[in-house]
C-alpha cells in the first residue's frame, strides 16, 4: 500500500512539473536549487576543502571561526558552535533531518559523509527557525548530490578521490558520478570506503586507580586528594603508549539516486546505506567497578546519590557489568548501520503568487551495537520519518519570504546491559516562516516558529528489575514551544556591512534528558534523566533539598534563551575582515551535571539552572601582492552557570595563516594556531592544557585532457608534534593525533 501511494504521488508530481508540449521537452532546466540566505553571513566549507578534511563532521568544521569539535577518537566528532553542542545545533542533509544517535552522545557518529558533500553551510541568524527551535548554535546543512538538480553537460561526470595518512595509515577512497540517461533523467552513484588504524600521538600515559583512598566520599578534600602527587605515586598505575589504543576506524557508504528534471521543477529519490565500525577510545574498565549509593545524613556533598567504587569485580547494581582485571583488555567498539531513503523535489511557480514549492521526505533506519570483546553489551535503534514543505511566495518590490511546515516521528530505544533508554516515540509538528523587507540599503528580517512535541515512553524496564520500584512520575511528556527572531542587515557602503540579530528560543527537553538511566560506556558515565532521577530519590526516600545547594531546578522545564548577535564585515581592495560578538542568556539551561566522580568515570544527571554565554570571533587578511595573502584570526567563548561553569567549554584560539598562489596550478599555505589553557572548568572537571599547532599544505592542479582534470594535495599537520587536548571532549585527557602527513589525489571527469 505504501509503495502504491508513493507511486501515485510521483506520477502526480511529474505531471505537475512536466513540460506542456513536445517542443518544450527539449528545454532543459540547468539547475533548480534553493539557497537558504541568512541575514548575517554564514560560514561555508567548499567541496575542495572537504575532500582534504576529516570524515567526521565535527573535525571537518573545526577550523572555522567559532567552531570546535567534541572529539571521540577517529570514528566520531560533533561540532561545538559558539559553545553550543548536541540539541542546540541542528544537523541537516539537504535541508532534511539527519537520523542517528549523535545528539545523545559524541561517540555516536553523525551519519553524513563530509568528503562526499558538495558544500557545508553553517547557517546562523533568523533562518535557523526554518529548521528547528532552540538552535542557539547554528544549523549545519550538508549539501550533497545524491538527488541531482541539474543535468550534466556530458553523458558522464564525476570525481574519484583517494588519500593516505602516514600517522594512522588511513586509506580513503571516494567515487561519485552523475550519468545523463536522457534529456530529463539523471542517475547518481557514489561510494566511500575508509580504513584507519590506531593513531599515534606525541605521547600518552594511561593511568588508572588501583585503590580509592577516599572511602568513596566526594568532599572537595577527597577530590583534591585523588589528583594529588602522593596519590598518583602510590595508588595509580601507569602505562605509556605511542599509539592511542582502540582508535581504529572503518567506514563504508554507498548511495544511488535518480532525478527527473523538467522545465517546471525536478523530482528525485535516493537510497543510502552506510556502515561504520570504530573503537571507543579512552574506555577504562578499571574505573567501572562502581555502583550507586545513597548518601548518609551527615554527608553534605553527595547530592542524594553517589558512586561507590572499589578495586573488585563485584556487581552490585544490575545496570553495571563485571570486568575481570586479570583478563586481557576487552576494548569497547561501536558498530553502526544506517539505511535511508530520500524523496525530494521542487515545483517552480505552480500557481499565481507562489514562486516555488520545495518538498523533502525521508525514511531512515538506524542501528548501532556497543561491543566489548565478543559481547554486545547494548544496542541502540532510531527509526525516523520526516516531511518538510517549504513555500516561497512571489517577491514584491520590497518583500520576500518563505513559509515551512514540518512533521517528524522518531522511535528511539536501547537494549542490553548498558541500554540506558527505554523505547519511546517522539512526534513533532512545526510551522515556521521568515519575511524580509528591503528598504534602500537596509534589510529588515523577522522569523517565527511554533512547535508541538510529544514524547510517549512505550516501556519502563526499571519496574521489572526489582521489588518496591515505584512507577515513573509520567510516561509521557508534551509541550509547545514558541520562538522568534528579528534582524537588521545594513549595507553601509559596497565594501562595509553590519548586522544585528535578536532571538528568543525555546527548546523542549529531549527523551534522553527526561528518561535516560544507566551506564554509558563511551562517555565513562552513569546517566540519570530527570524523570528517572526523580523516581530513584523518591524510591529511596532521599531529601530533595539537596537540589538547592547547587541552584538546580527539581523538574526539567522547556529551555528558554534570549540571544543577541552583532557583526561587521569589510571587503575592499586588499583588505578583508570580519568581527562578530554575541551574548546568550538561558533562564533554565539544561546540562549534564556531574554529581560524583571516580578517576574519569562520572555520575551525571540532567539538571537545569540559569546560564549565560558570551564571546567574540573575527579575522583580518591583507593581500600583500597578487600571490601572497596574510590572515590573523581568533575566537573566544565563555559559558557560566548560575553556580559554576558550563561543562566542556572551548578554549580561546588565536592564529595566523599565509596563503601563496605561486602559479595558476600551484598554491601553498602555512598556518599557526595557539589554543590557550582552559581553566574555567565545571564542577568535578579538570583544567585542560593548551597547545600550539603548526600546519602547512600544498595543492597542485593539472589536466589530463579537455574533460579530465586532476588535483594533488600534500598536507603537513601538527608539524611540531605537540600534545593536543580538546577541552570540549569527554576525552580531554587523551591527546589527539600527533605529527602526520596526508597525501591526496582527485580526478575530475
Amino acid at each position: 500500500m505504501k509503495l502504491k501511494k508513493i507511486s501515485v504521488a510521483i506520477m502526480l508530481t511529474l505531471g505537475a512539473i512536466s513540460p506542456a508540449s513536445a517542443e518544450e521537452k527539449t528545454e532543459i532546466l540547468d539547475e533548480i536549487v534553493v539557497t537558504e540566505v541568512s541575514n548575517n553571513p554564514f560560514k561555508s566549507v567548499s567541496q575542495s576543502e572537504l575532500k582534504n578534511g576529516s570524515t567526521s563532521l565535527g573535525n571537518a568544521l573545526s577550523k572555522q571561526m567559532g567552531i570546535q569539535a567534541n572529539h571521540f577518537g577517529s570514528g566520531a566528532s560533533t561540532p561545538v558552535i559558539r559553545g553550543q553542542e548536541s540539541y542546540r545545533n541542528k544537523i541537516v542533509q539537504n535541508g532534511s533531518d539527519v537520523v542517528d544517535m549523535s545528539n545523545m552522545s559524541p561517540d555516536h557518529a553523525i551519519m553524513v559523509a563530509p568528503t562526499l558533500a558538495k558544500e557545508i553551510n553553517v547557517i546562523q541568524g533568523v533562518d535557523t527557525l526554518l529548521y528547528g527551535s532552540g538552535i542557539t548554535g547554528a544549523v549545519v546543512n550538508v549539501e550533497d548530490d545524491k538527488i541531482p538538480t541539474q543535468l550534466p553537460s556530458r553523458t558522464v561526470e564525476g570525481s574519484l578521490d583517494t588519500r593516505y595518512n602516514t600517522n594512522n595509515q588511513e586509506q580513503l577512497y571516494n567515487l561519485a558520478t552523475n550519468l545523463r540517461l536522457n534529456n530529463h533523467l539523471v542517475l547518481h552513484l557514489e561510494g566511500l570506503t575508509r580504513h584507519a588504524k590506531n593513531y599515534k600521538s606525541a605521547g600518552y600515559t594511561e593511568q588508572y586507580s588501583v585503590e580509592n583512598p577516599c572511602n568513596n566520599s566526594n568532599t572537595p578534600e577527597c577530590i583534591e586528594a585523588i589528583f594529588s602527587d602522593d596519590y598518583q605515586e602510590n595508588f595509580v598505575e601507569s602505562k605509556h603508549y605511542r599509539y592511542i589504543n582502540n582508535s581504529e576506524a572503518k567506514s563504508k557508504q554507498g548511495a544511488v539516486g535518480l532525478s527527473w528534471i523538467g522545465e517546471k521543477g525536478y523530482l528525485g529519490i535516493a537510497y543510502t546505506d552506510r556502515r561504520d565500525r570504530y573503537g571507543l577510545t579512552g574506555h577504562e574498565h578499571k574505573a567501572h567497578f562502581c555502583h550507586i549509593h545513597t548518601h548518609q545524613e551527615n554527608d553534605e556533598y553527595l547530592e542524594g546519590i553517589n558512586l561507590h567504587c572499589e578495586h573488585t569485580s563485584i556487581n552490585i547494581d544490575e545496570d553495571f557489568h563485571n570486568h575481570d582485571p586479570s583478563q586481557p583488555e576487552q576494548y569497547a567498539k561501536l558498530k553502526l548501520h544506517l539505511k535511508r531513503v530520500d524523496l525530494r523535489g521542487a515545483i517552480i511557480q505552480p500557481i499565481a503568487g507562489i514562486e516555488q514549492i520545495r518538498f523533502i521526505a525521508n525514511d531512515s533506519r538506524y542501528h548501532h551495537d556497543e561491543i566489548e570483546g565478543q559481547y554486545t553489551m547494548s544496542s541502540f535503534q532510531h527509526n525516523g520519518k520526516s516531511v518538510r514543505i517549504a513555500l516561497d511566495h512571489k517577491p514584491t518590490q520590497h518583500i520576500s519570504g518563505r513559509w515551512v511546515a514540518q512533521y517528524s516521528k522518531d522511535q528511539i530505544g536501547s537494549s542490553g546491559y548498558e541500554g540506558i533508554l527505554d523505547k519511546s516515540i517522539t512526534k513533532l509538528y512545526a510551522l515556521s516562516a521568515v519575511e524580509r523587507y528591503q528598504w534602500q540599503d537596509i534589510t529588515f528580517s523577522l522569523s517565527g516558529r511554533v512547535d508541538h512535541q510529544a514524547i510517549q515512553l512505550l516501556d519502563d524496564k526499571q519496574l521489572h528489575r526489582g521489588k518496591n520500584i515505584i512507577p515513573l512520575r509520567s510516561m509521557s511528556y508534551s509541550t509547545n514551544t514558541y520562538s522568534f527572531a528579528t534582524g537588521i542587515d545594513w549595507q553601509i557602503t559596497p565594501a562595509f556591512k553590519s548586522w544585528i540579530t535578536f532571538s528568543h528560543q525555546e527548546r523542549a527537553p529531549s527523551v534522553q534528558e527526561l528518561y535516560a538511566r544507566g551506564t554509558h560506556v563511551a562517555t565513562n558515565s552513569y546517566e540519570f534523566g530527570d524523570e528517572q532521577y526523580d523516581r530513584t530519590i523518591h524510591n529511596l526516600q532521599i531529601d530533595t533539598n539537596v537540589y538547592s545547594q547547587f541552584g538546580i531546578n527539581e523538574r526539567l522545564k522547556k529551555e528558554k534563551s534570549n540571544n543577541l548577535d552583532i557583526g561587521v564585515q569589510f571587503n575592499h581592495d586588499r583588505w578583508q575582515s570580519y568581527f562578530g560578538t554575541y551574548y546568550k542568556y538561558f533562564s533554565n539551561y539544561i546540562y549534564a551535571h556531574t554529581m560524583d566522580r571516580f578517576a574519569h568515570f562520572r555520575l551525571i544527571r540532567y539538571a537545569q539552572q540559569p546560564a549565560r554565554f558570551y564571546g567574540v570571533e573575527g579575522n583580518m587578511s591583507y593581500q600583500f601582492t597578487p600571490k601572497y595573502r596574510f590572515t590573523v584570526f581568533g575566537d573566544y567563548v565563555r559559558g557560566k552557570l548560575q553556580n559554576g561553569n558550563v561543562p566542556r567549554m572551548p578554549a580561546m584560539r588565536l592564529g595566523s595563516r599565509l596563503n601563496a598562489d605561486l602559479s595558476d596550478k600551484l598554491s601553498a599555505s602555512i598556518e599557526y594556531t595557539h589554543t590557550f589553557n582552559q581553566n574555567n572548568t565545571a564542577y568535578n572537571e579538570l583544567p585542560v592544557k593548551g597547545n600550539a599547532m603548526l600546519n602547512a599544505g600544498v595543492i597542485y592542479l593539472g589536466s589530463l585532457s579537455q574533460h579530465i582534470d586532476y588535483r594533488l594535495t600534500l598536507d603537513f599537520n601538527n608539524i611540531l608534534n605537540r600534545k593536543v587536548y580538546a577541552s570540549t571532549s569527554y576525552l580531554s585527557h587523551i591527546p589527539l593525533m600527533g605529527r602526520n602527513v596526508v597525501m591526496g589525489a582527485s580526478v575530475l571527469f
